[in-house]
Parts: C-alpha cells; structure tokens; sequence
C-alpha cells in the first residue's frame, strides 16, 4: 500500500516547532551581517546538532522529493556538512601548534584561516537561504534567541603533565607497525597529488572515478585506526616518554586523519548536491561561492596538504624502522625465469627504499638490495649456476650425445636438427622450458666455433636464455639481511614469482605489495 500523505499543516507545524533554535539562530547571524560572522565551537556545535536532527526528520518524511520543501532541507544539509567540516578546521587551527611536524610547512596557517573563510562564507549563504525559505511557510518573523553565548575567549595554556605514565610493553612493535601503516598509506594515497594538480576551471580533468567520497573514506577509516592504536597503546608509555619522535608521527596521523574528514565531506557534498543542484544552494543567482572556491578548497588545500603531510612524514617513519628493526636473514628462491633482470630487481629494490634502512643480499659479498644496478650484477652468477646445471645435465646425456654425434658425422642430419633433437630431450627431462617455437637456433650454431656437440649446445642454450627463448628450471636460493618487516615482504614477493610469469611479463601481487604498483614496468 502507497504511504499515507501527512496533513501539509501538521508537518509544517512539527517542522516549525523542531527548526525553532536553527532558525532563530540563523536570524540572529544574517542580522548580524556577514562581516561580523565568525565561526566558533559553541556556534557550530549549537548549528550541527539542529540541523542534524532535523535533517533526519526531514528525511524520514521525503522532503528530498517534495518540491514544496526540498530547498529548506537541502540548506540544512549544507550547515549540517559545513559545521562538521568548519568544527574540524577550527580544532586544526588550535592543536597545530602542539604539532612536531617534519619538514616546513610555511602556508598552512594561512591556507587553513582561507579555509575556514570560505566554509564560514558557505555557512552564512546557507543560514541565509534557510531563512529565506521560511517565507513561504507562513511562520512568522523568528523568535528572538536568548541564552545562547557563541563567543569563545579562551585562556591561553595547558594542563599540567603529572598523570603516572605506565608502561607498555607492546608498545615498540606497534610503533613499527604504525610506521609501516604510515608508509603504505602515503602510496595509496596518490590520487591526493594527482588532484592537487587540477587547476581551475578545467575540475573535469579530475578523475572522479579515483576522487570519490568511497575513496576518502577508506582512506580516512585507515587513519583513524592508526590514531586510535597510538591513543590507546602508546600515548603516555614509557617508549613515548624516552623517543620524542613518536609525538610528530602522532601529529602527521592527526592532521592527515582532521584533512581528510574534511575532504570528505566536500567530496561528498560535491556528488551529492553541488554537481546536479548548485543553482537551488546560494542566496541569490551572482552569489560569490558560486564559481572556483569550492574546488580550490578542495584540492589546492585539503588534497595538497593531506599529500604534503604524508610524503614529508615518510623520512620520520623510516628512521624508527630502523631504530626499532628487528635484523634478521632470510632465505628465499631467486627469481625462477630470468633471475634478477630489471623487473624483479626493481621491486625488491622498491621494497627496501619503501621501509628505509639498510637491507642486504649476501653471496661471495654484500650487495645493496636498495639499488637494482647492484642486483643486476647477482644476475651474473644466478646465471652461471644455470648454465653448470645445464652442463651436469648434458654430460648425463653422454649416449645422446654420442648418437646425435654419429649420426652428423655420417650426414644423416644437420646441426640444426641435432641441437633441436637435443634442446627436446632437456625439455622432456625438464631441465629447461621452451618459451618460443620453432627456436632460431641455426645463427648460433653458424656464428659458434665450439669444437664439440657438448659445448654447441652449451653455447646455444646460454644465448637462447639471454634471447628469453627458454629457461632453465634450476630453483637457486639467495640470503637477505635487515629488518624483518622489509624481509617478510621479500619473501612475500618472491612466494609471488616476483611479479612475472615465465615469459617476464606481469602478473598481480598481492594485496600486502599494493604499495609496490607505482614501481611496476
């Protein structure tokens, strides 16, 4: 059965009963002018509860379809966000001083106290629109608001420092934890720089398949996991007490997790109302905040410095991977195809350069895992182990090869046939993998002066493994040495094939290496 239709002067009753604080609040702001329109908590704090709950209410009655109503909810919904968003920059402006941040940041105060403009700018269009709308319900002149103190003189200090700290004995593996987090999350978190790139007028540039309000959030949700996890295990610890460093990890999540909620709801209020109904959201039609604002707010301030706040907290996170490592060494397969060519290389070294700190792989010495010239030079010797297997392997072939041997000195076959004849017997012993048929083994053979079959075949099938015509299946092992964290993705990597299947080309890692995708070839 079809919902019963309320009675249109009940509901404008209730309605007019439940807006009374918001807009009597809004008559006393616009009346005020908006040159004297400042934003503070009480102010905001008073503005999001009311249009909160009324929003709810108007929604539980479809007033987002009701043509009669729809411009006096959407107003609420626009000072419901826009509290929410202004109450996050205020709380920015106030604890950014008691930040440790890394590196310098000289325009955020600025850009911030342009921000907060801006939403107070938004704020005070919407609070006049809303009483605009009243007009047309019959409601009367509002009432005038009493008892209601918005101002916020507050004394300057702190609180004294004299809570026991306690000790955690969990705390060190967190931190590690928290800095590998950090690490990832400044990868996965791109699509911030990409954004920031965007100049106005051309936002259509933005790829809102990336920049949407799912992504911010999930992005967001990761933040605040890491804020409450230091909250709650490491604030006050005896490791937060003797490392002063850890305070500016906790100030880059704060006000990377405060940017974010920010963003959020502007990308959220982007999609949902300013993209299809602009012209229903400013006071008049030459409205100010119709035109780049918005936009420039949110990439140029919220993405721009989200991103700049990531990457210049990266150097902070891997000093105390190091200063908390765990060193280990590890054992894991050397790449099974083509060794340590450019793709496995570089991913190992993407790896090591992600975490910071020195990583090794050891053989007759110790190469730098972090330079992939450095792992290209262990290719040599994976190789050379392949070519004396498939040397070992050929002299277990000696009756073959005196037989093929025969049968060329009597003409009954060609080189080409006989390195062919052989090249399938390794194959069928599974000593190598063809990759390529039929294989161009004939300029080889002519350009070869081996001086027996034996060292033919050893020649064509190195230069059919240098030409990625074949491999030779000899699983070899190689040593890592340095932070557990960095070997446990090695290892993972190296569980993965290194990223490629058998004819070197890419195959997907899994979700643990997603950092790893800005380093693929």
């Amino acid at each position: 059965m079809p919902a019963k239709t309320v009675d249109s002067a009940v509901f404008s009753k209730l309605i007019f009963e439940r807006s009374l604080i918001l807009v009597s609040t809004a008559d006393r702001m616009v009346g005020a002018g908006a040159e004297s329109f400042q934003l503070t908590r009480p102010l905001l704090g008073v503005l999001l509860q009311e249009s909160t709950q009324l929003e709810e209410l108007l929604d539980a009655y479809g007033a987002r379809v009701n043509q009669q109503w729809f411009a006096f909810r959407l107003h609420v919904a626009t000072i419901k966000n826009f509290s929410s968003a202004g109450y996050e920059l205020l709380h920015l402006r106030s604890t950014i001083q008691n930040y440790d941040f890394q590196g310098e940041h000289p325009h955020f105060r600025g850009a911030t106290e342009d921000a907060i403009d801006f939403v107070a700018s938004f704020i005070f269009c919407s609070l006049h629109g809303l009483l605009e709308d009243t007009k047309a319900f019959d409601w009367g002149p509002p009432e005038a608001l009493h008892g209601y103190d918005f101002t916020e003189n507050l004394p300057k200090g702190r609180l004294p420092k004299n809570r026991k700290i306690t000790g955690n004995t969990t705390a060190q593996q967190l931190v590690t934890g928290l800095a590998t987090d950090f690490l990832n999350n400044t990868e996965d978190a791109k699509f911030l720089d990409n954004a920031d790139k965007c100049r106005a007028p051309e936002w259509q540039g933005l790829n809102f398949d990336l920049i949407t309000e799912t992504t911010f959030l999930i992005l967001e949700g990761k933040f605040h996991t890491m804020q409450s996890l230091y909250d709650t295990y490491i604030s006050f610890s005896d490791i937060e007490v003797n490392d002063t460093s850890l305070r500016g990890l906790r100030g880059h999540i704060s006000v990377v997790l405060h940017l974010l909620k920010i963003a959020t709801i502007f990308i959220h209020f982007y999609e949902r109302h300013l993209k299809v109904q602009s012209r229903e959201l400013f006071c008049h039609e030459h409205c100010v905040l119709d035109g780049n604002w918005y936009m420039e707010v949110l990439t140029h301030y919220l993405c721009h410095y989200a991103y700049e706040f990531l990457t210049s907290a990266r150097g902070l996170c891997q000093q105390m991977l190091q200063k908390y490592a765990v060193i280990e060494t590890r054992e894991v397969p050397a790449p099974a195809y083509f060794g340590f060519h450019v793709r496995p290389s570089t991913l190992v070294s993407s790896i090591v350069r992600h975490y910071g700190g020195k990583v090794s792989l050891i053989l007759d010495r110790e190469y730098d895992a972090s330079a992939p010239m450095n792992l290209f030079l262990v290719n040599e010797w994976v190789n050379q182990l392949k070519r004396k297997h498939v040397g070992a392997e050929l002299h277990k072939m000696d009756e073959l090869l005196l037989e093929t041997q025969a049968q060329l000195d009597s003409g009954k076959i060609t080189k080409v046939s006989a390195v062919r004849n052989i090249i399938r017997a390794l194959a069928q012993r599974d000593v190598i993998n063809v990759l390529k048929y039929p294989l161009n083994v004939e300029p080889i053979i002519n350009s070869s002066s081996a001086p027996t079959l034996l060292e033919l075949m050893q020649t064509v099938v190195a230069t059919l493994l240098a030409q990625r015509e074949l491999n030779i299946l000899y699983p070899i092992k190689v040593k890592f040495r340095g932070d557990a964290r960095v070997l446990k993705d090695i290892e993972l990597l190296a569980a993965n094939g290194y990223g490629e299947n058998e004819t070197g080309s890419n195959i997907p890692l899994p979700p643990e290496l997603t950092y790893l995708t800005y380093s693929r070839l």
